[in-house]
């Protein structure tokens, strides 16, 4: 599989962010895929049929995170555009 070293470190990440700082003081976001950011900065498209999130709606997640507004995991766009 391609990508699965990357998969396999993002898991391994996941799991160090809720080992050091417990279930209830970490949150975990997992965008699909992000529009917006720097002007001129070039991505590669998203897969096909994956709406991005917009770059401040992620923002504003992992403010309200960092507030104790949220825990856990917020996992994907749509839920990532549900919770701001």
């Amino acid at each position: 599989f391609l990508l699965g070293e990357y998969f396999k470190g993002k898991k391994e990440a996941e799991s160090a962010v809720v080992k050091d700082f417990g279930g209830a003081n970490s949150l975990v976001i997992k965008p699909a895929i992000i529009a917006g950011g720097p002007p001129g900065e070039i991505r590669p498209p998203g897969p096909p049929g994956v709406t991005p999130v917009s770059v401040d709606a992620v923002a504003k997640a992992v403010a309200a995170g960092a507030l104790g507004r949220f825990n856990g995991s917020i996992d994907g766009n749509d839920a990532i555009d549900a919770s701001v």
